[in-house]
């Protein structure tokens, strides 16, 4: 009798046990379907098959994102946002790339694309707390944009506490990694005197000259005036300050 007690334990332990292999067995499927598609996708985004298709690489990218891949996520938002086999879509590529942000997959770029989306309310409501902290993220990782757009947001106070001097530090990091529109911005804060300890001509026409020649038409403009203000002597010293800067 104390078999047949234990019979239907028995069956409850094997039913368990199987319907844990039937589970993972479903899992692995998955899994490798996921990276099936992905490897398909490489091989049309890169022309392995003797057929290089955006639009065939898109597909199957949509189709391992559609089941929660982060980095199908992560490339398939950034094709939305070039263009590659698509149109051109930036709600599409926000929606995607912050899934693969928030799947742990991004980028300093991607991070960056998220706070715009955010700033701007594109594809998205607008949210300055969003917009700072993707912002803030991408230009802890190097993004000269990030870099400039959130010391704008400290210069304007949107979204945060008005800090001129906080929005100096990341106007200088991104002017200082080669954005022209950053190194403008710097030098509109020395001709003010924002943000820096006292306004300087000559430090801000070095940083317009800078900007100048990385084709900033505003700057351009802004340096053909201080031109006209500045001693042959200050205009020499000025110049070499733009030598300095560069070499930083």
């Amino acid at each position: 009798m104390s078999h047949f007690r234990a019979l239907p334990r028995l069956i409850l332990i094997l039913s368990a046990v199987f319907s844990f292999i039937f589970s993972f067995a479903n899992h692995a499927a998955a899994v490798d379907s996921i990276s099936t598609l992905k490897s398909q996708a490489r091989d049309y985004y890169k022309g392995r098959r003797g057929e290089q298709s955006y639009e065939k690489a898109l597909k199957l990218y949509l189709k391992a994102a559609g089941r929660g891949d982060a980095e199908a996520q992560y490339i398939s938002g950034g094709m939305y946002f070039e263009g590659l086999g698509t149109r051109k879509n930036f709600p599409a590529a926000f929606k995607l790339l912050h899934q693969a942000a928030l799947n742990g997959k991004s980028s300093s770029i991607s991070q960056q694309i998220i706070g715009q989306a955010f700033l701007l309310g594109s594809g998205v409501p607008k949210n300055y707390k969003e917009a700072l902290k993707w912002y803030a993220l991408s230009a802890e990782n190097g993004n000269s944009e990030a870099q400039n757009e959130l010391g704008y947001m400290y210069f304007s106070g949107n979204g945060v506490k008005h800090d001129p001097e906080k929005a100096a530090k990341l106007f200088l990091q991104a002017a200082e990694n080669g954005l022209a529109i950053a190194q403008y911005n710097m030098g509109i804060l020395y001709y003010t005197g924002n943000g820096v300890q006292d306004a300087d001509l000559k430090k801000a026409y070095s940083w317009m000259n800078i900007a100048a020649s990385n084709g900033h038409q505003p700057a351009i403009a802004a340096r053909n005036f201080l031109e006209t203000t500045l001693s042959k002597e200050e205009m020499t010293q000025a110049q070499q300050l733009s030598l300095s800067l560069l070499k930083k």
